[in-house]
């Protein structure tokens, strides 16, 4: 399968299309046939070695935490969802990649919402992940109004 990957450390030019192989679906995940995927400053931290000290990664590496696509494996334990149902979410964080891909294993997911187009659902599920998890933490209910004053990014969007 065709990825996007580094084998170094570096600058942008260090990014390559590369054939590598495809990952399968294991206990509690799901693979998808990406139709999108997301790159984040994360990423590029990542690629530049900023993280290696914190994030050590097996190179090559392949990029990518949100991916959006259409399940083609449900791994043993996964109810629910079955494949050819349009998703999108999130690679296991400590795995810190590998969403860039022809396929991608996701470790949470939702149903892709009509609304978003393949292209924002690919970048969303990070950031959606994040922030209803800072929600929930809150205990934010119904009926409640929260001020959130200079919110940025894709979280605080």
């Amino acid at each position: 399968m065709r990825a996007l990957t580094f084998s170094e450390y570096g600058p942008a030019s260090v990014l390559e299309v590369a054939d590598v192989p495809e990952p399968h679906a294991g206990p509690g995940h799901i693979r998808v046939g990406v139709r999108a995927s997301g790159l984040t400053p994360a990423d590029c931290h990542l690629r530049s070695g900023r993280f290696r000290a914190m994030a050590p990664l097996r190179l090559p590496h392949v990029l990518g935490m949100d991916a959006a696509g259409v399940v083609d494996e449900v791994g043993p334990g996964v109810t629910g969802i079955r494949p050819g149902d349009e998703v999108f979410g999130i690679v296991e964080v400590a795995q810190l990649g590998g969403a860039n891909a022809e396929y991608a294993v996701l470790a949470a997911w939702a149903p892709k919402p009509d609304a978003l187009s393949w292209e924002q659902a690919g970048g969303a599920a990070g950031n959606v992940e994040t922030a209803t998890r800072a929600l929930d933490r809150l205990e934010i209910g119904t009926g409640t109004t929260l001020l959130i004053e200079g919110a940025a990014g894709g979280v605080g969007t």
